[in-house]
C-alpha cells in the first residue's frame, strides 16, 4: 500500500504516508491529539492516509480512570463510565457509516463537548452533535445499535492487539522512510514529531527517544494490517 507518486513540481518522488491513531473517543489528550494529526496533515506535502480507530479495553479504562484521579473502587462510577465509552465508540463506529470524514467531524465534536464544554454524556447529546455533524438521524440512530457497528468495533479492538497497542493516544506512522514495519508513538504525538518522523532520512529516533514508546522503534508488521 506504501507507495512514492511523482510530484508536478519537479522530478523527485513524494513519499505516501499512512497514520493509525488509536484513541479512547471520550478523552480530553486523545482529542489533542487528533488535532495534532490533523494540522500535521495539513501542514504535509506529501500524500497522507490516515485513520482515527477507538480504542477500549480493561486496561486503557483503568488508566483512563487513573488519569483523571478518578475513584477505582467506586463500582458505579467505573461502570457507568465503562459503559458510555463503548456506547460512544459505537456512535463512533455508527457515524463512520456515513461516511469517514463525518464520523471524525462526529468524533471530534462528541470529544469537544465532553472535554471542553463539559457536557454531561447522554444519548440526548449524541443525538445532538450527529445532527450538529449533518448526519442522517434515524440511520444514525439504527445503525448504532446494530451488529454491524459491534463488528467494527471488534475489528477495531484487533487491529489494536495485533499492533500491539497498549495506551491511548498512541500511533502508528507507516512512510517509505520505513517501508516494512510502522514506527509506534505513546502519548507525546504533535505535530512536530510526525514532521521529523516523516522526514526524508529521518534519525528522530535517535535524537529523540523520550517520544518513541519504549526508547526505541517497535515494528509492526504490515502485513498484519486490515485497513479500514
Amino acid at each position: 500500500m506504501l507507495s512514492t507518486t511523482h510530484s508536478e513540481k519537479g522530478n523527485h518522488f513524494k513519499q505516501v504516508i499512512e497514520i493509525y491513531l488509536f484513541i479512547n473517543p471520550i478523552g480530553s489528550v486523545c482529542y489533542q491529539a487528533e488535532k495534532g494529526v490533523m494540522d500535521f496533515i495539513q501542514s504535509c506535502e506529501e500524500k497522507v492516509h490516515f485513520h482515527f480507530i477507538p480504542v477500549h479495553n480493561f486496561k486503557t479504562f483503568s488508566d483512563y480512570m487513573k488519569a483523571l484521579e478518578l475513584p477505582a473502587k467506586d463500582l458505579n462510577l467505573r461502570n457507568e463510565l465503562f459503559s458510555q465509552t463503548y456506547e460512544a465508540c459505537l456512535a463512533y463506529s455508527a457515524a463512520c457509516m456515513q461516511g469517514k470524514k463525518k464520523g471524525r467531524v462526529f468524533l471530534m465534536a462528541m470529544q469537544h463537548a465532553l472535554t471542553i464544554d463539559n457536557l454531561p454524556f447522554s444519548q440526548k447529546l449524541l443525538q445532538q452533535i450527529a445532527y450538529e455533524s449533518n448526519l442522517d438521524i434515524p440511520m444514525f440512530l439504527e445503525d448504532k445499535k446494530s451488529e454491524f457497528a459491534k463488528a467494527a468495533f471488534e475489528a477495531d479492538q484487533k487491529i489494536a492487539r495485533e499492533m500491539n497497542i497498549l495506551t491511548t493516544p498512541s500511533c502508528v506512522v507507516f512512510s517509505d522512510q520505513h517501508k516494512d514495519h510502522g514506527l509506534l508513538i505513546e502519548e507525546y504525538i504533535t505535530v512536530d514529531l510526525l514532521e521529523k518522523l516523516c522526514a526524508q532520512g529521518s534519525e528522530v529516533y535517535e535524537s529523540n527517544p523520550i517520544a518513541i514508546a519504549s526508547n526505541q522503534l517497535p515494528a509492526v508488521k504490515k502485513n498484519h494490517l486490515h485497513v479500514l
